[in-house]
């Protein structure tokens, strides 16, 4: 859908849609990319895709571990 933002869609509904979508999110579990499964603990406001994901080591912000992306909500 993101890629699709600026061509299909009308950008600034389906930006609202993907926050109000993600902030239901906050304290799930989900698995990313790299196959580990985190908490999201806060969702950027500017880019409800990358979230600060809370491990066993610390923070992870994926606006800056830009490899990694969510690909599944655990629960």
């Amino acid at each position: 859908m993101k890629s699709d933002m600026f061509g299909k869609f009308n950008p600034e509904i389906l930006l609202e849609f993907i926050s109000r979508l993600m902030t239901i999110l906050v304290g799930k579990e989900v698995m990313l990319t790299n196959k580990r499964t985190w908490t999201i603990i806060m969702i950027n406001p500017y880019d409800p895709l990358k979230v600060l994901i809370k491990t066993s080591e610390g923070i992870i912000d994926l606006r800056v571990e830009k490899e990694w992306r969510i690909e599944r909500i655990i629960g």
